[in-house]
């Protein structure tokens, strides 16, 4: 008896797309939340779970970093970010590999006396569960724009002579 697997290749379903806008109030300047959102090196010292590490550059003017986000007990969220469409004062644009591809931009609008600082993900993941991901990533995001805050508004307060 001769018995025979043929393997037929499933059609893999399209992938999701995953979007998120999220967005926080810093009563801090435009400029110096874009300072510290533009230094990739640095956000370590200011989001909770973010470690960072530089990759070698594709070309000329194409910094990589490897952004790790710890978005749970034992789950991380790794990726590449690479920078791009730095609008001064305004915001960034970050294209993503790795867990998430696609798109990532931090844009700021200055108003009643602080900033909104607006996050929107547009990607895909090629990890099972799209939508425990997607809130993996936001979860950690936010943790990061809150600790922005903290930071920037203590700063902000003792450049203007005020107390913590």
């Amino acid at each position: 008896m001769i018995v025979r697997a043929e393997h037929t290749a499933a059609a893999r379903p399209e992938p999701i797309t995953l979007h998120a806008d999220d967005a926080i109030f810093v009563r801090a300047p435009e400029a110096m939340i874009y300072r510290r959102l533009t230094h990739i090196a640095r956000w370590p010292s200011w989001w909770s779970g973010c470690a960072v590490e530089p990759l070698a550059a594709a070309g000329p003017g194409s910094e990589r970093w490897a952004v790790s986000l710890r978005c749970g007990w034992a789950r991380q969220l790794r990726l590449e970010v690479r920078p791009h469409s730095f609008r001064h004062d305004l915001g960034v644009a970050l294209g993503l590999r790795g867990d998430l591809v696609g798109r990532n931009e931090f844009w700021l609008e200055p108003t009643h006396g602080g900033t909104v600082v607006h996050q929107l993900l547009v990607a895909t993941t090629p990890l099972p569960r799209p939508l425990r991901v997607l809130e993996q990533q936001r979860r950690a995001v936010r943790r990061g724009l809150w600790g922005l805050k903290d930071v920037l508004q203590l700063e902000a307060r003792s450049s203007a002579g005020l107390q913590p």
